[in-house]
């Protein structure tokens, strides 16, 4: 039975369709190396692919974070650090002041050596990393300390970049907390420190979460005091006299801890009820520094404060260098994750380039052996047909 043309025809468009379909999409795969072009392809495939590359987008962008926060505290920790060498110099020259071998003039020129060197402090706790102060905390572009008072006006939150969906660090720092002491020196001020207090009063100190009551009575002097705090509180204050730049003397409060804050008040009315306050590293230098500007001598307390100072200091950059060791490891981890992502995204995208050649010649193959059996049976090619 003969076969109609068109019948031959019409079966040999569907083939002609279907296999030139098929070489397309393996032409498209290998120029692309893709394997899928359209969501209608595979939705399922599809989505998978938008969500690997929504999550490798999300971890570049933390791994931009990790080397804006590594970049910012390194030169943090560089700062600490000079500042830590600055105040171990003026601790060894405070040694040699307190010996009371200099001569007026000797202990003036050195109290503009400590007054030159808070310039130079200034200078470093308000440096700046791209247009940010380091010590500024979240306010970024406030300057952290008064050029003339020396006081903290910045923000008192730190700054915080977001380094994975559950994980942040600290990276422009509250410099009220860098450069703040948990010493507390009273306001008010005698002229002699056996003199006798005039009104008796309570001192309210508070130590990290512990809270102590002191009562003193009319009468008693600084000298009294101080050995009644460091004989009975010895393992949470340390106590002290401390003489001021105008020669007036006043008590002096320490944490044991280097941790704790402290905090004191007296409102009983006492003579100590004009209230402590608290000095940074920046009033620490000043106040030696006008001390020995007025030929007065260092004494143990100034010793015991720039220690503090430096302690506090080498706290502070202790804590920076351990959120650094923690980015370094971090660098690896999210390299690694990153590796993972783009294997999994290129399994699900990517062509198996040597199977669509394989198939690709398959399927020339197929179109070619079409054509023959056409040619074969009706001595005719589709052109011809056509015509």
């Amino acid at each position: 039975m003969k076969v109609p043309e068109n019948l031959i025809f019409s079966l040999f468009q569907e083939q002609d369709s279907r296999i030139r379909r098929q070489l397309a999409e393996k032409s498209l795969e290998i120029g692309t190396g893709r394997k899928y072009k359209n969501v209608s392809d595979d939705p399922s495939a599809t989505y998978n692919i938008v969500e690997l590359k929504r999550e490798v987008s999300q971890l570049s962008q933390y791994a931009k974070n990790r080397l804006f926060a590594d970049t910012s505290l390194s030169y943090t920790d560089l700062n600490l650090g000079k500042i830590a060498d600055s105040l171990n110099l003026l601790y060894s020259k405070a040694i040699q002041a307190k010996n009371q071998v200099l001569q007026p003039d000797q202990l003036k020129a050195m109290g503009e050596f400590f007054l030159s060197s808070l310039r130079s402090l200034l200078d470093r706790v308000n440096d700046q990393l791209g247009g940010n102060y380091l010590f500024g905390g979240a306010s970024l572009t406030e300057k952290p300390f008064d050029e003339n008072t020396l006081e903290y006006r910045a923000s008192s939150e730190n700054f915080k970049v977001w380094l994975s969906e559950n994980y942040q660090v600290d990276t422009f720092l509250n410099g009220a907390q860098v450069f703040g002491l948990n010493v507390a020196i009273s306001r008010a001020s005698f002229s002699n420190p056996d003199d006798g207090f005039t009104n008796a009063g309570v001192l309210n100190i508070r130590v990290g979460n512990t809270s102590i009551s002191i009562s003193y009575s009319a009468g008693q002097n600084l000298r009294n005091l101080v050995d009644y705090i460091n004989t009975n509180y010895s393992q949470t204050l340390k106590a002290d006299v401390t003489q001021n730049p105008d020669g007036t003397f006043s008590l002096m409060l320490m944490s044991v801890d280097l941790g704790k804050d402290i905090s004191v008040s007296d409102t009983s009315g006492g003579d100590f009820s004009i209230g402590f306050y608290n000095p940074n590293v920046l009033e620490v230098v000043k106040r030696i520094g006008n001390k020995l500007s007025n030929s007065l001598y260092p004494d143990d307390s100034d010793l015991m404060i720039l220690q503090r100072s430096f302690d506090r200091i080498s706290f502070g950059r202790s804590r920076v260098g351990s959120v650094l060791s923690q980015l370094k490891n971090l660098q690896s981890v999210q390299e690694s994750l990153k590796d993972n992502l783009e294997k999994q995204k290129s399994d699900i995208e990517d062509a198996d380039l040597s199977q669509s050649i394989m198939e690709y010649t398959r399927y020339k193959l197929a179109y070619e052996a079409l054509m023959r059996i056409i040619a074969d049976q009706k001595d005719m090619t589709i052109l011809r047909y056509l015509r």
